[in-house]
């Protein structure tokens, strides 16, 4: 796979001809949802409360349990056993599971359902299951799941009496039908309780482990398969200690079991486009929305682990209580001593979400590489008449200021100020640094714009129980901050580009300007990295000249469902103000592809009925060169990726979006055609002209007038109804549409069809 910068400077030593404007490919925009595996905890929480509660009525069922069985399982490899399993898609379900022991390692045995035997599971899947289990992790190729969890936060109950955990390799009964959310993995604590109790039981200590659609016979598939066991062990690990400890902690250690055993941090871009939510909430009945608490816990608990190292973790495990109370009892009891508790380390958390630098203060940042910053609402101009806010309990708002001088603001509320805790993070060519915020008074930054450039406010709500209502509001001297697009439309698909392949929009220069930043329409969660760069003038050899800033990272924070949600929902912001990128010359904004188009993110796309690829192109790596795409086969419609530019102008106060002004006088086909009972016909102006749009039929006589009369330069767009002047239905036929605009003269051939 190439980076961005090996694919650019290859584009530097191609040559083509001098005339050559673009190559052209015909390409179609496509919906490829990708599966993802959800949680079996959201769907199994009320039986699991259920056997809890009772469990902790009725001590005696599991002081009697592992009477039930006097000595190990001692399987081999061959040993048949039918296990109980659950049906996800019902309640209070379960089955058997025919399956056979395909390996047994140092901490565990192996099954495998027999329906799947050769079919989704191989030996070669087996062995990889027993290694990261036994042997070896991403963190430490010589330490497996088994003994990294069992070190970071305690050991497993032993019902069974065999020291080695049950993995059974199925498929499991999750509803999933070819896309959307599957199960990868869950344990489930019912399989714990003695038969006596619940006759279903496996009474073992077992792990359930999916092979459809988890694909155990790649490595990305026992990555996903084995982040999912070390996640559901530690599930396993928290059972034996705390019953019934709150959720929103048991999910944290769990997605902080796969950290230390090495696979990535998952859910980060929930958490940074919804940090205003009460901090231990858990929306286990809504299966979209419960994905932002998981981002939530692993950003909280990531925390925790990197400022007081892994053992914190363990402690947390073993303290037997809920929510902030539990996590002050845990660092009252770690060892070495800390007087920092609960709210200390909220409201430096809130920081670390947005400042993330621990060179100002190692409690104000992040040593895990990529952690995305939590979303602001953001100001590009420093006057905001009064505004009302909710600031949730254990929740934060961010209010990020980014154009203009002179910033003064006010925050106030009804609430007592002990419901807030405010800080304004300052960032600029003079640095970083953190301020108090007093609650009522006018905050002044007279450095604003100059010295710090970013003033960003944290307005966090201390109050562990209830949300709290805020006004704020602010003044300075602003700026015209202007959004730059080539689309006139919302986005409609995206491409099928593969890895190494990149992105990008040429923006004409806009007088006075600096870049200010840019917002990139994404499909999914997930980054994209490119950069900035001055325009040659030309597509061919390269669009891409000096380079202006880079690496540059957008971020979706969801992934939108089909059809597509209007607006679109999903945009990656970079700013770069910070830069002060002269934006008066014309300049290209280009982004990698990478990974899958159907499972990693790309940036989505409009169509625009024109044979003129509106300055939007793609590198593309297998034919290495760069293109235009058209999408459909008359060759009459573009794609235009949607990548928009916004670029501040010291002025007068304001926000105004154009869309820039085309270098030529045009007329496109219209759209649809064939067309029934009406068309859009679209034109553009290269400078102010007097206009005339008429319909003619195939003999050359007028139908109807549609346009008539001066017009400055733009683009434009007019609908025929397939109407006379009179307002009478014409037949159907050839018609065709001219367009006259000063000197330009130009006819396009309509078909109505009835």
């Amino acid at each position: 796979m190439k980076t961005l910068a090996l694919v650019l400077s290859c584009l530097l030593t191609l040559c083509f001809p001098a005339t050559l404007v673009a190559q052209v490919i015909m390409q179609t925009a496509h919906e490829g949802e990708s599966s993802y595996p959800i949680s079996a905890h959201d769907i199994l929480w009320k039986q699991e409360e259920e056997i809890n509660r009772y469990v902790l009525a009725h001590p005696e069922v599991m002081a009697g349990a592992r009477l039930q069985k006097a000595a190990a399982w001692s399987f081999i490899v061959g040993s048949t056993y039918s296990w109980y399993a659950d049906d996800l898609t019902t309640t209070n379900t379960r089955y058997t599971v025919p399956a056979t022991c395909r390996a047994v390692g140092l901490t565990c045995y192996v099954f495998v359902e027999d329906a799947g035997w050769g079919a989704r599971v191989t030996q070669a899947a087996v062995d990889s299951v027993v290694n990261a289990f036994d042997s070896a992790t991403p963190a430490n190729a010589a330490k497996g799941i088994f003994q990294t969890d069992v070190e970071s936060f305690g050991n497993p109950p032993d019902v069974d009496g065999d020291p080695k955990i049950i993995i059974l390799i199925l498929d499991i009964r999750d509803g999933f039908a070819g896309s959307g959310g599957y199960v990868a993995g869950y344990f489930y604590s019912y399989n714990e309780i003695p038969k006596s109790t619940y006759p279903t039981s496996n009474e073992a200590e077992i792990y359930f482990l999916d092979c459809n659609p988890l694909t155990l016979t790649t490595s990305s598939g026992i990555k996903t398969g084995m982040s999912t066991t070390a996640h559901e062990f530690q599930h396993m690990i928290h059972w034996n200690y705390n019953k019934l400890g709150d959720t929103f902690t048991n999910e944290g250690c769990s997605l902080m079991a796969e950290v230390v055993c090495g696979y990535p941090l998952r859910g980060q871009a929930e958490f940074a486009g919804e940090p205003n939510h009460y901090l231990f909430d858990w929306r286990r009945t809504d299966l979209t929305l419960v994905l932002n608490d998981y981002s939530r816990a692993a950003r909280f608990f990531l925390y925790m682990k990197e400022q007081f190292g892994t053992p914190i973790l363990k402690t947390i495990v073993g303290t037997n209580l809920t929510g902030s109370a539990r996590l002050d009892a845990a660092l009252a009891a770690f060892t070495p001593a800390t007087s920092r508790r609960f709210a200390d380390i909220f409201q430096d958390w809130l920081l670390a979400n947005y400042l993330n630098d621990t060179g100002v203060d190692p409690r104000w940042g992040y040593s895990y590489p990529s952690v995305t910053r939590v979303s602001p609402t953001v100001f590009l101009t420093p006057n905001v008449g009064s505004t009302s806010a909710t600031v949730a309990n254990l929740g934060a708002l961010y209010l990020s200021f980014r154009s203009g001088t002179s910033l003064s603001t006010t925050i106030s509320s009804a609430a007592p100020p002990s419901s807030f805790w405010i800080r304004a993070i300052e960032t600029g060519p003079a640095g970083k640094r953190v301020l108090p915020v007093s609650l009522g008074a006018q905050f002044d930054e007279p450095a604003f714009g100059t010295s710090y450039t970013d003033v960003t406010y944290v307005i966090g709500g201390i109050d562990p129980s209830t949300p709290r209502d805020v006004t704020y509001s602010s003044t300075g001297t602003g700026v015209v901050c202007t959004e730059l697009k080539w689309d006139v439309s919302e986005p409609s698909g995206y491409l099928s580009n593969a890895a190494g392949d990149t992105v990008c929009v040429q923006f004409d220069g806009y007088p006075g300007a600096r870049l200010d930043s840019l917002r990139v329409a994404l499909r999914r969660t997930g980054s994209m990295t490119g950069g900035i760069w001055r325009y040659t003038g030309s597509v061919q050899p390269t669009p891409l000249g000096a380079k202006l800033a880079g690496p540059i990272t957008v971020t979706g924070l969801t992934t939108p469902p089909s059809p597509y949600p209007v607006p679109w929902p999903n945009w990656g912001s970079a700013d770069v103000h910070v830069l002060n990128i002269d934006a008066s010359q014309p300049f290209a904004a280009a982004f990698v592809c990478t990974g899958a188009p159907a499972v990693d993110n790309r940036v989505m796309v409009t169509r625009y009925p024109s044979t003129v690829a509106f300055h939007s192109f793609t590198y593309v790596t297998s034919s290495s060169g760069w293109y235009y795409y058209t999408a459909n086969a008359a060759g009459d419609t573009v794609f235009i990726y949607v990548i928009r530019a916004y670029v501040s102008v010291p002025t007068a106060v304001g926000r105004e979006t154009v869309e820039l002004l085309p270098s030529s006088t045009q007329l496109l086909q219209n759209h649809p055609n064939p067309f029934n009972p009406a068309t859009t016909i679209r034109y553009s102006l290269s400078s102010q002209s007097e206009v005339t749009v008429r319909i003619f039929d195939s003999m050359g006589r007028e139908v109807a007038t549609l346009v008539r009369g001066a017009q400055p330069p733009g683009r434009y767009q007019t609908v025929w109804e397939g109407r006379t002047n009179a307002g009478i239905p014409v037949a159907s036929g050839v018609y065709f549409c001219r367009l006259e605009a000063g000197s330009f003269v130009k006819t396009q051939r309509m078909m109505l069809l009835k």
